[in-house]
């Protein structure tokens, strides 16, 4: 589902930065056994879509690696959920996005070469307004969009964000194409993944025309202004001319997702790596056979997991499966996940910064001092006035909106609460409306309390 604190992909940033590697070839650092052997002509980028905000570092909600083959004129993507569970150096386990707000790109950086084992040579950091300026940039993408695509949060942002989409064949522009890429639906973030990679396979299509060669120096101009890299200059000028050069018209961009299982621990919605199949899965995209060391260290990491989880980490299927807390230093991850969630909940409201440049928070209540409570809103009035409306009222209520969206008309609005739960139940009260309390089974990706909003809103 959608919320407020959902972060874009860093789109054309990735495919660009990846193509740097034409010209920044120099000799590598002294092979790690642990590591894939870095081959001269291969070169990794991490590739970050942050969601800043106002007094916030922010999440790197949307990880990438781009993985560049020379020899092969060709470029492999791997993304990483957001909530894969991973090793942060100084910071113990903890969600991988929560790297960029402990230390910022370099630490994600070393968290990233840590868990793929194998090294980053630079970083590529893009945030809303920049995604948005890059995609303008290149005159747009044509995108298939697979199914009506529709939500709004009032809180997101400085205007709110809306997401109205129907399903064809349409040219997209940065603000259109940034829906495209933030939608969530009950799929969730791995859905949205599979999205955003078709969206780079549009730019990189894109890209590939040799059209874009008179247009090399506007368009790396506007590149450089809207990221946040240590790529030079110089370097992201000269990459476009070389890529519409020297990549074929029939290349194809190489996309795949961390292995691994969706899993709850705890109510906090993991994504645990199959550690073998994904040391095996970087070598294929590296384009190397692994050594020994390589899967000796893959061997070791899936130990570190299954003794962190108390059960066979690579267990998992499709089908998201509950894990319980089995000892202390996964307790430990666990709450400092709950913390960061809880944190970014409270933040004010407004919307990501462009790259560099401040952004105006809009007259909106701010939130509550008490504990903040999670709300999803299911708007069955049919009425798109009194979702927003009754978004307002939750937050002015103590509540954080996870996710606003339509549901099958209802006369009476309905609020649904976990049976037990005094919190959520004395936190409803606060609610200004007339509704029915329902005590029952709230999923945990839904927040504490789900308000379906009825006709009879507002009377």
């Amino acid at each position: 589902m959608l919320g407020k604190y959902k972060a874009v992909i860093a789109g054309i940033g990735v495919l660009l930065a990846a193509v740097a590697g034409f010209f920044l070839l120099g000799p590598g650092k002294k092979p790690d056994p642990g590591q894939v052997a870095q081959i001269q002509g291969k070169r990794n980028i991490l590739v970050l879509g942050v969601d800043r905000r106002s007094g916030d570092t922010g999440r790197s909600d949307t990880l990438f690696v781009t993985m560049l083959d020379t020899s092969r004129n060709q470029a492999a993507l791997l993304s990483i959920p957001r909530d894969t569970l991973v090793s942060i150096p100084g910071h113990g386990w903890d969600k991988v996005n929560h790297a960029y707000a402990y230390g910022g790109h370099e630490l994600s950086r070393k968290t990233v070469e840590n868990f793929l084992g194998i090294p980053i040579s630079n970083y590529v950091l893009v945030d809303f307004q920049g995604f948005i300026k890059l995609v303008d940039a290149i005159g747009g993408v044509d995108i298939d969009v697979e199914k009506s695509m529709q939500y709004t949060d009032p809180y997101d942002g400085e205007n709110g964000l809306v997401i109205n989409l129907q399903p064809g064949k349409q040219h997209m522009d940065g603000t259109t194409a940034i829906q495209y890429v933030r939608y969530r639906d009950e799929e969730g973030d791995i859905g949205r993944v599979a999205r955003q990679q078709k969206f780079m396979k549009a730019v990189f299509a894109k890209l590939r025309s040799a059209s874009l060669l008179t247009r090399a120096p506007e368009i790396a101009h506007t590149l450089y202004q809207s990221i946040d890299t240590d790529l030079s200059a110089g370097d992201l000028a000269s990459l476009l001319v070389t890529f519409a050069k020297n990549v074929s018209g029939t290349s194809q961009l190489e996309t795949a997702m961390v292995q691994g299982s969706p899993a709850y621990i705890d109510d906090i919605s993991y994504w645990i790596p199959n550690m073998t199949a994904l040391r095996q899965q970087v070598a294929q995209l590296q384009g190397v056979q692994p050594g020994e060391g390589y899967r000796m260290a893959a061997q070791a990491a899936k130990k570190k997991y299954d003794e962190l989880l108390g059960t066979n980490s690579a267990a998992g299927s499709g089908e998201k499966r509950t894990l319980q807390v089995q000892n202390q230093e996964l307790k430990k991850a666990v709450e400092k996940a709950r913390k960061m969630d809880k944190e970014k909940a409270a933040l004010p409201v407004g919307g990501s910064s462009g790259t560099g440049k401040g952004s105006t928070a809009p007259n909106l209540p701010p939130p509550p001092p008490q504990k903040t409570l999670r709300a999803s809103l299911v708007n069955c009035s049919g009425n798109p006035q009194y979702g927003v409306e009754a978004a307002n009222d939750a937050r002015n209520a103590g509540f954080a909106i996870v996710s606003i969206t339509n549901g099958s008309p209802m006369d009476r609005t309905q609020v649904l609460i976990n049976a037990g739960s005094s919190a959520a139940e004395e936190r409803t009260g606060a609610l200004p409306f007339d509704f029915q309390l329902i005590q029952g089974a709230v999923s945990p990706s839904s927040g504490d309390v789900v308000i379906y909003v009825g006709r009879d809103y507002g009377k």
